[in-house]
């Protein structure tokens, strides 16, 4: 949380930390801990309310299905799982676009309050510098579940496709001429890819569809949009990023989903292997059964 505070500060304009770097450091571990304590309290509050909902869930998928009554009641449970599954979407949907930013506000204004200099003005400032510090707060949160042996596949998957994105978009910007970052000093140009990337990371959905072809069409639309929300939020950043037209920016969001195959493709592949195999059927007549045979049989 920390790491997405202080990159906030560096890319959102009207987020400003000033005095020594210890006390900019100070003011950085205090607004992370305050976010950190919100997003805690707000998660915990939601599963305390949603529990007797999914404790009875479980009880009807633990219980013997009726077959012999009707179908709504044999698809009761499924339906209630649905919905519980959307119902967490949308809190957790609730939580990044408003625990993270009224969070971080309160934070940097207490810190003010404290005598550390600090400023956060304007709510769309506020908006983006939640949702970076979310972003950013989330890859390095993967970056650290690399050195757990349970997680490290996972998170290293994770931070691959952050990684190609930031790479595609830094190719769309290469080739394509609606596409471009603001001259910045080259660190400051690669903080804002990886936080691009992060953002772009964020919502992610999964999508499978019969005909071929058509998720992925789908999902390049879907970036599209996605790369289209990042570039309007980044007008408060500095170094900005620009996408001059529909075509620039739907032909960096194909280059970004390129670029990202290599990771998909190791994800699919993962998911393959970890999946159960489906149980083998015994043969009813075994060699030991014991009939007569010949040599054609």
């Amino acid at each position: 949380m920390a790491a997405g505070v202080a990159v906030a500060a560096l890319l959102v304009v009207d987020f400003r930390l000033t005095g020594s770097a210890s006390r900019q450091a100070l003011v950085v571990a205090l607004t992370a801990a305050f976010v950190s304590t919100a997003v805690w309290a707000a998660s915990n509050l939601t599963t305390l309310l949603m529990r007797p909902s999914v404790r009875r869930v479980q009880g009807l998928l633990a219980e013997e299905p009726d077959l012999w009554g009707s179908d709504r009641e044999f698809f009761a449970p499924v339906r209630r799982l649905m919905i519980l599954g959307v119902l967490q979407t949308l809190v957790n949907l609730l939580v990044l676009l408003t625990v993270y930013p009224i969070a971080l506000w309160a934070g940097v204004r207490i810190c003010d309050a404290a005598g550390l200099s600090a400023r956060l003005t304007g709510l769309r400032p506020v908006f983006v510098s939640g949702l970076l510090v979310a972003a950013v707060a989330t890859t390095v949160g993967t970056f650290f579940a690399l050195f757990r042996r349970r997680t490290s596949h996972a998170a290293a998957r994770s931070l691959a496709a952050v990684l190609l994105n930031a790479a595609g978009l830094a190719l769309a910007s290469l080739v394509l001429n609606g596409v471009r970052l603001d001259s910045a000093p080259g660190w400051r140009q690669a903080l804002a890819l990886c936080a691009v990337a992060s953002l772009f990371m964020l919502p992610r959905i999964t999508l499978s569809l019969p005909v071929p072809g058509l998720a992925s069409i789908v999902l390049v639309a879907y970036h599209c949009l996605v790369l289209w929300l990042i570039c309007a939020a980044f007008a408060y950043v500095d170094p900005r990023l620009h996408a001059a037209g529909f075509w620039p920016l739907a032909g960096a969001a194909a280059i970004m989903w390129a670029a990202e195959w290599p990771a998909r493709l190791a994800t699919v592949r993962a998911q393959g292997a970890a999946a159960q195999p489906a149980p083998v059927l015994p043969d009813p007549f075994p060699p030991d059964h014991g009939f007569p045979s010949g040599p054609l049989y």
